[in-house]
């Protein structure tokens, strides 16, 4: 009879996109006990880990369902709404306490710069935007957290990979597992690294024999540059410029396949703002246009920086926000010269429900709920064929 029951729950966990729970949390205590920690024996055998990780997983049992509803509100504003994301009283607490930072650590900040060829205002900029230089932690528990996700969310086999990863890296490193705190998403320590990017990227800068993005940020910020570096952040570019456009040139002409040398652009009209000129010692790099909100915000043209930014939080208004943040670090007085205008709120389905109808025409880049600069190109290709004005911005 068990062997029936545990084929049956084989087959719904590999048909049913995820396994609900409200009020119950008998079917996650099934799938620990004839899936995860079969798993988990499989892989570590009988490595005291896995006893622990049993226990620490049952004991809390009680929490999960708290932990469920709290991972089901994953609001993410900034693909509906990019002005709110530019809150500009908490950017001036990160670029003000990024330039504390600059004085503070800037010994560590230039033996880094000096081995990874990564802007140090741009590693600041990151940990702002991810921890606050480490005043705002992730306080959930990661155990419970990757498990959870493994069990129940539409990318169990991710979660479960990571989970794995952070076992690997708890053994590897004799982390105590059960203390590792983690983000709704699985993320750990001041950087917010997945597991699979701690194992992959993180290093031990101070030479403690530790890997510690969690207290050292030495660690810390030399782990972001070393994710930048192999992710082919290049020094010698600058990462994008605020700029503006004649009439001629489209809001869909957006993306990394309409790249031209900047010179190529100079001749099609673009320009920067208050007679800025472009460096002469970059005309003859490649760059593309970037409207985050459409034409109803600022316009950039970003290098191969920038996309390396967008590895590390596939978001082009993250990647913006932390180029923004390192130049106001950077430099005495920076800002956006065209403002952020107020757009309609959408939600989740109703961009999908954008992306749908465009799809069936259009290269939307996937049907995500994410307005990205293909979903934006669609818009504007939709609203240049049908005599509309060409927003690149829903509502169509």
């Amino acid at each position: 009879m068990k062997n029936i029951f545990t084929i049956i729950f084989s087959i719904i966990f590999i048909s049913f996109p995820a396994p609900i729970f409200s009020q119950s949390t008998k079917v996650y205590e099934y799938w620990l006990d004839e899936f995860l920690l079969p798993k988990l024996q499989q892989k570590y055998h009988s490595h005291k880990i896995i006893d622990e990780i049993d226990m620490h997983l049952k004991n809390n049992i009680d929490s999960v369902i708290t932990l469920k509803r709290l991972l089901k509100k994953n609001k993410q504003a900034e693909f509906s709404e990019p002005s709110k994301y530019f809150n500009k009283k908490l950017i001036l607490q990160k670029t003000e306490e990024g330039k504390k930072n600059v004085k503070s650590l800037h010994k560590t900040l230039e033996e880094i710069e000096n081995i990874y060829k990564v802007d140090k205002h741009f590693l600041l900029a990151i940990w702002a935007t991810e921890t606050f230089f480490g005043k705002v932690r992730p306080r959930l528990n990661a155990l419970q957290v990757l498990s959870l996700l493994s069990f129940s969310s539409k990318n169990r086999l991710f979660y479960l990979k990571e989970l794995l990863y952070l076992i690997d890296f708890a053994i590897e490193n004799k982390i105590n597992i059960k203390e590792i705190k983690a983000s709704k998403a699985g993320a750990l320590g001041q950087p917010q690294f997945l597991p699979s990017t701690l194992v992959k990227f993180a290093v031990d800068f101070d030479n403690d024999g530790n890997i510690d993005i969690w207290s050292s940020q030495s660690d810390i910020l030399a782990s972001i540059a070393n994710y930048l570096k192999q992710f082919g952040w290049d020094n010698s570019l600058e990462w994008g410029y605020e700029v503006k456009l004649t009439k001629s040139i489209s809001c869909y002409l957006e993306g990394p396949d309409h790249s031209r040398s900047l010179s190529q652009w100079k001749k099609l009209g673009v320009s920067r703002f208050k007679g800025k000129k472009f460096p002469q010692n970059d005309l003859n790099n490649s760059y593309s246009l970037m409207f985050p909100a459409g034409i109803y915000g600022p316009i950039y043209l970003v290098s191969k920086n920038f996309y390396t930014l967008k590895e590390y939080n596939n978001s082009d208004l993250y990647a913006l926000s932390v180029g923004f943040i390192a130049d106001k670090i950077k430099y005495k007085s920076h800002d956006f010269f065209r403002p952020w205008e107020k757009t309609e709120t959408l939600t989740k389905n109703e961009i999908i429900g954008v992306q749908e109808m465009l799809s069936k025409r259009y290269d939307t880049g996937g049907i995500d709920g994410l307005i990205g600069y293909k979903t934006r190109r669609a818009i504007g290709l939709y609203q240049r064929d049908n005599n509309l004005q060409q927003t690149c911005w829903p509502p169509l």
